[in-house]
């Protein structure tokens, strides 16, 4: 691993008078050093410092002290995603927010809450549990990840096409920005007025930006009812051209599931979202599958089983397999688990490509044709509602063999599918790829925003590109 601090001796500061500077500041207990902050390193590079805040103040100071000493920053939530996006071109502090754990109800009824960002997707859907409300924030590692990880990264689930994105659920954000400001973002409270107003909506800014313009501190999030009652279809296919089939018929049923996701062979199988018993009926292993989510009432679930199972059956599954409440939730959590992008492989990628949902099957015949030809491996997930497509690649060689192979599959891909976005490879890797695809939308207007929501240039810089 590289140690953090070069930077600061170019200033002329060193390590140890950084840290002394920080404790002075927040207090031995909230800075950490040396092999402590060896456990916050990203793409194998150690920060010289890494800090635990607990106040919003300390935040807004720290950062303060980190502009003034122009050292760069890194928020840390649950440290899941940190691989998404360029590598960081330069890396002093990280600022952890595992203190800022959770939530506070802004209505009586749940509806909404107020939610510290560091709390995790799983703790804060325990604690709505017993008013009958959950946050459909869904994605890779919800027992780690954090509420601000997600708005920070954008993360689309796999029932994003009933429950929106997340920006769709966010009322308003605390955000502590580089120059020690705290600021709140406007919200649905005054949305009536935005059309008298000049300027960016703030929550659409700072959702998905990757820290790059502030530290998300706290979200305020509209919540969902948990369904009455929910259930999954599940079905084997000898190939995928009969799912994309499928899907037609589907699209013309009178009711909408909650999610529809197929999958490649091996995507799920006992021990990995199945039990045993469940493996072996419909050979998870051998065929591709098809996934669909259904909610309601007791009956309405029933009626729309039967549906997509007869569906099913006339597009040559055998034995349709209907999983009821929580017996479906482990193989919608393996799904999720997918475009995870922690500890990968030197040999392994993450590629997300957004296209027409009647487009899928031409996606994932092309990504498979293309990953044959460079000797890869293929994993592949689509939400067939959204269009949403996941591929999982790992290669057999390493070294420049593996690079030349992902470059050339996601320049294909690019060209064809121009949003074909690297999620997660090596840290060398991505220094080479265009990783947001061909000519990405509004990053160069991101790059001019972040001039002026973080100008002194410490937060991540680097993440999307340039400085």
């Amino acid at each position: 691993m590289t140690a953090g601090g070069d930077q600061f001796a170019d200033a002329g500061y060193d390590a140890q008078y950084i840290a002394a500077r920080f404790v002075a500041l927040l207090g031995a207990a909230a800075v950490q050093t040396g092999a402590a902050a060896a456990g916050y390193a990203i793409d194998g590079r150690v920060p010289a410092v890494a800090l635990l805040p607990d106040a919003a103040s300390q935040v807004a100071d720290a950062l303060a002290l980190a502009s003034e000493l122009q050292a760069a920053v890194a928020p840390w939530g649950g440290g899941t995603q940190m691989s998404i996006g360029y590598p960081l071109a330069r890396l002093d502090v990280v600022l952890s927010l595992e203190h800022f754990t959770g939530l506070t109800l802004a209505t009586p009824d749940a509806e909404v809450v107020a939610i510290q960002a560091g709390t995790t997707l799983a703790e804060a859907n325990a604690a709505l549990a017993p008013y009958g409300r959950f946050l459909p924030l869904d994605g890779p590692l919800p027992q780690r990840a954090t509420v601000g990880g997600r708005l920070s990264t954008g993360t689309l689930g796999l029932r994003r096409a009933r429950y929106g994105n997340p920006r769709d659920l966010l009322e308003n954000l605390h955000i502590a920005r580089s120059s020690g400001m705290l600021l709140y973002t406007g919200g649905i409270r005054n949305r009536s007025m935005q059309h008298h107003a000049l300027g960016y909506d703030l929550n659409n800014v700072f959702v998905g930006a990757l820290g790059t313009l502030g530290v998300v501190l706290q979200a305020r999030l509209r919540t969902i009812p948990l369904p009455e009652s929910e259930a999954t279809v599940i079905a084997a296919f000898a190939e995928p051209a009969a799912i994309w089939d499928l899907l037609d018929d589907l699209a013309a049923v009178e009711f909408q599931p909650v999610a529809s996701v197929a999958c490649s062979a091996g995507t799920l199988g006992a021990e990995r979202g199945l039990t045993t018993a469940q493996a072996d009926e419909i050979e998870p292993g051998a065929h591709p599958l098809l996934l669909v989510r259904l909610a309601g009432t007791p009956l309405d679930v029933r009626r729309q089983a039967l549906t997509v199972r007869s569906l099913m059956m006339k597009y040559g599954a055998a034995h349709p397999l209907l999983l009821h409440g929580a017996a479906m939730l482990p193989a919608w959590q393996a799904l999720d688990d997918v475009p995870a992008t922690i500890d990968l492989l030197p040999t392994e990628a993450v590629i997300k490509v957004a296209a027409l949902p009647s487009e899928l099957g031409t996606v994932v015949e092309a990504a498979r044709a293309m990953s044959a030809e460079h000797g890869l491996r293929l994993c592949w997930l689509a939400d067939t509602l959204t269009g949403l497509l996941w591929l999982r690649i790992n290669g057999e060689a390493a070294g420049d063999t593996f690079s030349a192979s992902l470059i050339g599959l996601q320049d294909a891909l690019a060209r064809r599918w121009r949003n074909a976005i690297v999620l997660g490879c090596a840290s060398e890797l991505r220094r080479r790829l265009p990783l947001w695809g061909a000519d990405p939308q509004a990053l160069e207007l991101l790059r001019a925003v972040k001039g002026k929501l973080d100008p002194s240039g410490i937060l991540n810089p680097g993440r999307f590109g340039g400085k």
